[in-house]
């Protein structure tokens, strides 16, 4: 697929995201250790390079009382490489599509048999933004023992980042940015 234009990304990411609590964010890859780039995501410390659309459920009480990083907790980034594993780029979009979900279940998603090629092709769309070949990481607990989980089939949580009942996170890594997404189940 050839790199997503604007208009075409932020359109996905807004069909995917947009009436989620949710984080959706890429920042510039600046150090040899992109960890340290997350970081600097989930605090908030740095804009789309590209100026596109950037989606961050807002709470404002939340940010005032705990910082801008909320409602995260400060990750370090040894902890992040503890618990963000590597998988394929197919299972990223899988888990794009079920990170639509409070409870991270295709099964729960309306109509989704009949919406499931649409709601991948928005998944590709956004993750096109990173290369032919981006790095792709996630907090999800069915990423430890294969590098191609069937998030179809089931999808764990995550290792929370959040006080939050559960959250879900997916990293993509490319030579030049970092993009966050993040789900959260606030129930």
């Amino acid at each position: 697929m050839p790199p997503a234009e604007r208009d075409s990304w932020n359109s996905a990411a807004l069909r995917l995201f947009d009436d989620k609590y949710s984080l959706v964010i890429t920042g510039p890859r600046k150090h040899p250790d992109w960890h340290q780039d997350v970081i600097a995501v989930l605090a908030r410390e740095v804009e789309d390079p590209r100026g596109w659309i950037s989606l961050d459920w807002e709470n404002e009480q939340g940010k005032a009382e705990y910082g801008p990083s909320f409602p995260f907790r400060s990750p370090t980034t040894n902890f992040l490489a503890e618990h963000l594993h590597e998988i394929t780029s197919a299972s990223a979009a899988h888990l794009l599509v079920a990170m639509t979900d409070d409870w991270f279940s295709v099964n729960e998603i309306p109509d989704f048999p009949n919406r499931k090629e649409e709601l991948l092709a928005d998944s590709r769309t956004v993750l096109s933004r990173y290369g032919a070949t981006p790095l792709c990481y996630t907090t999800s607990i069915s990423a430890r023992a294969t590098r191609d989980p069937d998030f179809f089939a089931k999808t764990s949580g995550g290792v929370g980042l959040t006080d939050f009942t559960m959250d879900l996170g997916l990293v993509v890594v490319s030579g030049t940015e970092v993009g966050v997404f993040w789900s959260f189940n606030a129930i």
